[in-house]
């Protein structure tokens, strides 16, 4: 069948209005932080507070770029510390939703304690941690993955458990056995939801890694945040806090890059480019 000429103009412009839209939102949040650092900067010349306890954001940055090589080698730890446990945590998440979702005896007598284990406060398993493991790479490994797996196994066991009974049936009508169901059906099924909760892993795997320098650690971005408090280092601890903010948020953006990759067949991808007419 032809396709309209005008459906191909209209995809190109829809796309070209979403790309346009998202140059307007980083515009505005990019004019808000400015006016933020402007009045912050402001303030801090005008003397309404100490620099002890809030320095200026010239200042912040002056010492950003001292620090450079020193925070560098601090935030490779962190970041491996972070993938790691979030990589796990992908792994062994998606494998207890699969788990949870096809065999009811893991659902009985697996499924409870996990939930247990989830609203035990990953701060107080910190020290345990410590004693059992050492003040190596992997407790902070651990409490990064502990915090990260729970979102991932419950929303992709959400996704694997909500596809339509009668699309399975079809699929059996038409002799598929239960793995080409799995992964013809039901895994595309929980990818949406999968990766939204590998935005929320993501953010809680890079709180579990600088939780876990706090606890104990002699490397790290979280390392540096208590060195610095110890000599009350205000500069210090902020520069230390852009550079977790930004590690986090290249995380989030490359999770952002791979669903865009992985779901262009979404509905919701399909309208951002103009697909989805």
């Amino acid at each position: 069948m032809d396709i309209p000429s005008g459906a191909a103009p209209a995809g190109r412009m829809a796309g070209f209005g979403a790309w346009l839209g998202g140059i307007a939102r980083l515009r505005d949040a990019t004019l808000i932080f400015l006016a933020v650092c402007a009045s912050w900067e402001l303030c801090a010349r005008l003397g309404l507070f100490p620099p002890y306890v809030l320095p200026a954001p010239s200042a912040i940055a002056l010492r950003l770029a001292e620090t450079a090589g020193f925070l560098w080698s601090h935030m490779l730890v962190t970041a491996a510390e972070i993938a790691a446990g979030f990589l796990l945590a992908l792994v062994v998440g998606v494998l207890l939703a699969a788990a949870i979702t096809f065999i009811p005896f893991v659902d009985r007598a697996i499924y409870p304690w996990l939930v247990v284990i989830q609203v035990i406060p990953k701060v107080a398993l910190g020290p345990l941690l410590v004693i059992w493991l050492g003040f190596g790479f992997f407790p902070k490994v651990l409490i990064s993955f502990l915090l990260a797996f729970f979102p991932i196994m419950i929303d992709t066991m959400i996704g694997m458990k909500s596809v339509e009974r009668d699309a399975v049936f079809l699929l059996q009508s038409m002799g598929a056995r239960n793995a080409s169901i799995f992964w013809r059906l039901r895994f595309p099924n929980a990818l949406p939801h999968l990766f939204g909760s590998l935005k929320v892993a993501i953010t809680l795997a890079t709180v579990g890694a600088i939780v876990g320098e706090f606890i104990g650690a002699d490397r790290g971005l979280g390392y540096v945040l208590i060195f610095a408090n110890g000599g009350m280092d205000t500069t210090l601890m902020f520069a230390a806090l852009v550079w977790i903010s930004v590690l986090a948020l290249v995380f989030y953006a490359l999770v952002a890059w791979a669903e865009r990759a992985c779901l262009r067949w979404h509905v919701s991808h399909r309208s951002e480019s103009g697909h989805g007419t």
